[in-house]
């Protein structure tokens, strides 16, 4: 063999090797490059799936959750509050003075007397209703306490300058209101009420009534509230022209305090014992009958 012809030889050789080894190459790297893709691409694909479609949906169904368990708890709130609220149960004396509180179509006349007659068909009742001290007239008159004569029809009676005052100003129509009310319906229950200065003038237009009638006419009910002394005569008494007569005062209402050497026909006491703390929110005491135990008071009463 001469020396071209190996070199020929080892030329092929060399051209069959490389041929070999890059064929081989070139079929390793596809191989891995496929390989490499399909691991890549695989989770890749999972893994978005799981990022965009777990998440969302948890999301809504919290969503959902939260929404009904909120209409739920609201539906079950509402009727425990409805059923929370209660009626306010006064007893009858507390009522009494919640309505001459409340009662807002006073007639007012003269020196700011205010009065109200309502005649009850069903009940067959005549009533007649005195308001407190409203304006700044009335706490002038109440604090004028000097004896005064006040003449009734043809009677005089001894009472505070501040009181007679008050009830000359109105000329006597608010008792010949009542009076005519009780000769037209004789058969029908006489009752006045009366608070603070009011009970002034409830005793008063009862006292006129008496002396009209000659004592012949019996008043059914008569009954004050944060109760005055205006009586400056020792020996006279409602008590004996009342079929039932209640004078109430609460030892903290300062009011009923006033006047000295004057006097009430009865003390009806209700509320707490005196005490001079309770005492300095006498104006409380003095607006609140309707918060007081009037039980001690009551038990005569017919159903």
């Amino acid at each position: 063999m001469t020396n071209s012809d190996l070199k020929i030889k080892t030329i092929v050789f060399i051209l069959f090797i490389t041929s070999v080894f890059v064929f081989a190459s070139c079929k390793t790297t596809n191989t891995v490059t496929e390989e490499s893709d399909i691991l890549i691409e695989e989770p890749q694909e999972e893994e978005i799936e799981e990022i965009i479609e777990i998440p969302v949906q948890e999301e809504i169904e919290v969503i959902e959750e939260f929404e009904e368990d909120t209409v739920e708890e609201n539906n079950n709130e509402a009727p425990s509050q409805e059923t929370q609220e209660e009626p306010i149960v006064r007893s009858r004396e507390q009522e009494l003075f919640y309505t001459i509180k409340y009662t807002r179509d006073y007639t007012k006349i003269g020196y700011d007397l205010d009065y109200k007659i309502t005649v009850d068909d069903e009940k067959k009742e005549i009533t007649i209703l005195f308001e407190e001290s409203e304006s700044d007239e009335d706490w002038k008159n109440n604090c004028f306490v000097w004896p005064w004569p006040l003449k009734l029809d043809e009677k005089i009676i001894w009472t505070t300058y501040g009181y007679a005052k008050i009830y000359k100003s109105a000329q006597d129509i608010p008792f010949n209101e009542l009076y005519r009310c009780i000769e037209e319906n004789p058969d029908y229950k006489i009752i006045i009420r009366g608070w603070s200065l009011g009970s002034a003038m409830a005793k008063i237009i009862a006292r006129h009534l008496c002396i009209r009638t000659k004592g012949a006419i019996q008043i059914d009910e008569f009954t004050t509230f944060g109760d005055v002394k205006c009586w400056l005569n020792p020996f006279y008494s409602l008590k004996n022209h009342c079929k039932r007569i209640r004078e109430y005062v609460n030892s903290n209402d300062l009011v009923t305090w006033c006047i000295p050497f004057y006097r009430r026909d009865v003390k009806n006491r209700v509320g707490d014992n005196f005490s001079i703390k309770r005492a300095c929110q006498s104006e409380y005491h003095h607006t609140h009958y309707e918060e007081c135990d009037f039980s001690k008071w009551e038990d005569d009463l017919e159903d």
